[in-house]
Parts: structure tokens; C-alpha cells; sequence
């Protein structure tokens, strides 16, 4: 038991002094040859540990690299977006300015919840703003801040708009009930409407320009006082699936 804490110490010191003599030449050749023989288990392992420290690395950066491209390709396919929705804007671009903005959350309940989007004071954005999308219209803004802004839409049952029948300009109001059926109503009685007719904003508004897109009438009923008939209506834009939306910058069509 004594001698074997003197075992290493010899093997170590015999190995030195094969490695010391002999000529230059003669100790590489000896050092090639343990390299491969009685040390090869040692320094594989070693190049193992460096071969995969390096692989280790390399695989890091090419996950960075991925992660950029992975970023920048959602950048360019949002983008796409943006343009795609701003290409079938079917309003007249010469009646107005409009800022594109985009939807980034909501606040309220479902049926009475408003619009919270990423515009606001800083883009020239103000209260009252007519909303649209690129099929029709949303609704208007309630609240500006420096950064955002608050929108109330249709389907929002605080949200009142003089409308008309786009083939015989027949009168009436928008509203939406807390079941959320948006309908026009105060429709006079034997009025010229009929089932799929487009309905579009009044020349009586004074929040949108005559002529935007509203929806298609779906169903026609009449009124308990039989004074009046009321139309549902199906809406061009839905709002819970908005992205972006166009605010409005009115120039001088209410005077």
C-alpha cells in the first residue's frame, strides 16, 4: 500500500527522461509516437472537447443569425400587410388625409368595447375623427393621447350615425343594441328599401363625408308604433378582426 502513491511519481519520471534523450528528431518522433499510442485516449478527448466547444459556438451564431432573419422577415411581411390594406382603400383619397394606424388592444366589454390604437397627438390625430377600414367605416376617436388613441366603434352601442340607402337616399340612423345587431332605424314608413341594398353615410352627417360604405341591409322589420320600419344591417368591416385602421383628417367638407 506504501508503494503505490510512488507508482505515478516513477511512471511520470521515467517517461521525462525517455522524452529528454536523445537527439531533437528522436524525442518528436517519440512524442508523435505516445501521441498516438498511450496518449491518444487523452488527447482525443481533448480535441472531442474542443471540436464541440467550437460546433457549440458556431451553432450559436447561426441561431443568432436565424433569429435576425426570423425578425426581419416578420417586419417585411407586416409591412406587406400594411401596404396590401392601403391598396384597397376604396374611398376617395382627394376628399381627405388619413393617418394609418394600427389596432393594439382594446378596452371594455365585448359588445360595448372600444378601440385602442397607436396614434395619437404626435400624428396629428384629433377628437372626433372619422374611422374607416379599407371596406367601411369604423367609427370615430373619443380620446387622443400623445402616443394613442381611444376609438369608438359601430358596434359599440354608445355609437349613433345619420345613414342612407345608397340606390334611393332613404333616411335614417345607425345604432347597435347590446346583443351587438347593428341596424338602421327611424326608417319612415313605406320608405323605398329592400334586402341586400348598400348602405352608406348621410349627406345629413357631419362626422363622415357623404357616401362611405356602411353594410348591406339583411332583414326588414317594422317598428312596435308602426310609425317607422328598421333594417339590420351586416357590416362591411368587422370590427373585432381589425389590424389597422384610417384615421380621418376631414378638410373643410362640413363647411
Amino acid at each position: 500500500m506504501v508503494y503505490k502513491k510512488y507508482i505515478l511519481p516513477m511512471v511520470l519520471f521515467v517517461l521525462s527522461l525517455i522524452f529528454v534523450i536523445g537527439s531533437s528528431e528522436a524525442r518528436i518522433a517519440k512524442a508523435s509516437w505516445f501521441g498516438r499510442t498511450v496518449f491518444y485516449p487523452f488527447t482525443s478527448s481533448l480535441k472531442t472537447i474542443e471540436s464541440a466547444a467550437k460546433m457549440k459556438q458556431e451553432i450559436s451564431s447561426l441561431q443568432r443569425i436565424v433569429a435576425e432573419y426570423t425578425l426581419k422577415n416578420l417586419a417585411l411581411q407586416n409591412q406587406i400587410k400594411v401596404y396590401q390594406t392601403t391598396g384597397t382603400v376604396s374611398f376617395d383619397k382627394s376628399i381627405t388625409n388619413f393617418q394609418i394606424a394600427e389596432v393594439i388592444g382594446y378596452s371594455g366589454q365585448f359588445h360595448e368595447r372600444n378601440l385602442i390604437v397607436n396614434k395619437g397627438r404626435k400624428s396629428q390625430v384629433s377628437l372626433d375623427s372619422p374611422v374607416i377600414s379599407s371596406t367601411g367605416i369604423i367609427g370615430k376617436v373619443i380620446l387622443v393621447s400623445g402616443a394613442y388613441s381611444i376609438i369608438l366603434p359601430y358596434s359599440n352601442p354608445q355609437f349613433q350615425l345619420p345613414i342612407m340607402d345608397r340606390n334611393t337616399s332613404v333616411q335614417g340612423i345607425l345604432q347597435t343594441d347590446i346583443s351587438g345587431i347593428v341596424s338602421m332605424n327611424f326608417i319612415k314608413l313605406g320608405s323605398q328599401i329592400s334586402v341586400g341594398d348598400t348602405i352608406v353615410t348621410s349627406n345629413l352627417s357631419r362626422l363622415f363625408p357623404k357616401g362611405f360604405p356602411v353594410g348591406s341591409i339583411s332583414r326588414i322589420k317594422e317598428s312596435q308604433d308602426n310609425l317607422f320600419i328598421s333594417a339590420e344591417i351586416t357590416p362591411f368591416t368587422l370590427v373585432e378582426n381589425l389590424e389597422h385602421v384610417f384615421i380621418l383628417k376631414p378638410k373643410d367638407y362640413n363647411e
